[in-house]
């Protein structure tokens, strides 16, 4: 897929997102995968630490995509989370064996308590401020996204609270029974989201796509069947890595010095293509 700049921070978010499902155990059996890593459970640090990476480059991916500049404190404040998350799970007794229920039989301990909930806490502070930066869109598609998101927040909502009730009051059962609301919800909230910025990124891409996509292929066989760049992959590395529009016009900055640098023109056809190309960049400037 040719990219554009807000799906730059999509496709890492993407990333992250299949490598904290990878070591949730879905794939690949999770005592296998963390027998690796010393049979202690270090696999459920990882998806944490990548979901939470996930969720934060699907932040900056929102915010490009709703043009909303960054408020640096409260952008990168997720992150602090991290080293705080990796000191606490260290602090955490009799770590092993691998178990998929590795938090709740160990909530006992403080030192889950705090790894756990700055998970929670730092995934609630980044979906509500997705949420706020739409809070000016909240209409068709918009809505819709936006309602998938408060479902995922009251889901970590209800973890967080299971976490304080069952560390600092006698009511466990309870707090279990609270707990077990944020596997349903969460999923649920999830999917909705997956599926609302799924179709309102195409959306918002689909005149782009139309308007440039045939010039950039264009231009990018061009410089191939001419042999215009020192490398033969270079045409290729930039449409698929710059935008659609400074892929375009990085190509027309090529072919102009490969004419210039062998003292030739592009046959007439050539050129009236490539001037209406220029005549449309202009347009846009």
């Amino acid at each position: 897929m040719v990219k554009v700049t807000e799906s730059r921070a999509s496709w890492v978010a993407s990333v992250f997102g299949l490598a904290a499902l990878y070591v949730l155990g879905t794939v690949t059996p999770l005592d296998v995968i963390d027998s690796y890593l010393g049979g202690i459970n270090v696999t459920n640090l990882l998806q944490a630490i990548f979901a939470l990476l996930a969720i934060f480059f699907f932040n900056d991916s929102v915010r490009r995509l709703a043009k909303v500049s960054i408020v640096r404190w409260t952008y990168y404040s997720p992150l602090l989370s991290i080293p705080i998350m990796i000191l606490s799970f260290a602090l955490v007794e009799n770590k092993g064996p691998t178990a998929a229920d590795f938090i709740d039989t160990r909530m006992d301990q403080l030192a889950t308590a705090v790894y756990s909930g700055t998970y929670m806490v730092a995934l609630l502070f980044t979906v509500l401020r997705i949420i706020y930066m739409l809070r000016h869109e909240a209409k068709s598609l918009y809505a819709t996204f936006s309602a998938g998101l408060l479902v995922v927040a009251a889901a970590v909502s209800c973890h967080i609270t299971y976490v304080v009730l069952f560390q600092f009051s006698p009511w466990h059962a309870w707090a279990r029974a609270i707990g077990s609301w944020f596997d349903r919800l969460f999923y649920v909230g999830l999917s909705v989201t997956a599926a609302g910025w799924l179709i309102l990124f195409v959306s918002k891409q689909i005149p782009r796509l139309r308007l440039w996509m045939a010039d950039a292929l264009w231009l990018t066989a061009l410089r191939m069947r001419v042999h215009a760049d020192p490398s033969r992959v270079s045409p290729a590395w930039d449409l698929f890595n710059e935008t659609l529009e400074n892929g375009v016009y990085k190509s027309l900055i090529v072919l102009h010095n490969y004419e210039r640098g062998n003292l030739m023109t592009f046959p007439e056809s050539t050129q009236r293509r490539i001037s209406q190309i220029e005549a449309k960049l202009d347009v846009r400037v």
